[in-house]
């Protein structure tokens, strides 16, 4: 089974987005991410309404300044901007785990019948495997979708350490890659080690060391798993 990759889209215009999903259907990607932190009052109608025509799965995200994204709002509001856009039909919804408000949206995510990416990011750097089994215990406690866990890789060691995590907890639905330019070999990697899937983008880069989703299938077909 070829790897899954979920292409994130800088959510500002409906026009962007749907080349996204244009791209991602002709590609084969399986989820596009709409990085609705980005969308503006003006376009946020536009933009739910590409979610309808589209053939491939997709994902609600509204990143909060605090964990890398571009929103600055208030929780609440946020919130019901979550409620406003999965009126669209979502396939997943993302909240971060430390969010105020991450049960209300795992229960609106419920009602909805839309499943729930549960992540975290860890900006500081990429903790030990043991300690990365643990992150992974204690977000399993709420129960979700997919559990994601992206770390910042500064070294071959943090490398080594995702990768050989992914190893052990292979046939779970779990993200985990590294960001930054040194974490490019866990993101090819990771689907073909156990990982749910990797994000891409399609166009401009959302998070350090994100690759676009041409590069990133022309590495996979060169690998031979596309």
């Amino acid at each position: 089974m070829r790897p899954r990759i979920c292409v994130s889209v800088k959510a500002d215009s409906s026009s962007r987005v749907l080349r996204a999903i244009r791209l991602s259907e002709r590609l084969g990607a399986s989820l596009v991410e709409l990085r609705l932190d980005h969308a503006g009052e003006k376009q946020y109608e536009a933009v739910l309404k590409t979610v309808e025509s589209s053939r491939v799965g997709c994902v609600a995200t509204i990143r909060p300044s605090w964990d890398g994204g571009a929103y600055r709002g208030g929780e609440e509001t946020r919130l019901r901007l979550f409620e406003k856009a999965l009126e669209a039909p979502f396939r997943y919804v993302d909240v971060e785990q430390k969010s105020s408000i991450v049960d209300k949206v795992s229960r609106l995510a419920s009602e909805k019948g839309v499943g729930l990416i549960l992540s975290r990011h860890e900006w500081a750097g990429t903790p030990s495997v043991e300690t990365l089994g643990r992150m992974l215990s204690g977000m399993r406690r709420r129960k979700a979708d997919i559990y994601k866990i992206v770390t910042m890789v500064r070294s071959p060691v943090d490398e080594a350490s995702l990768l050989f995590f992914l190893s052990r907890i292979r046939g779970s639905r779990v993200v985990c890659f590294g960001m930054g330019e040194e974490g490019l070999a866990t993101r090819i990697l990771a689907p073909l080690l156990g990982g749910f899937m990797t994000y891409a983008s399609s166009g401009e880069a959302l998070a350090p060391g994100q690759v676009n989703l041409r590069r990133m299938v022309s590495i996979y077909r060169r690998m031979g798993v596309w």
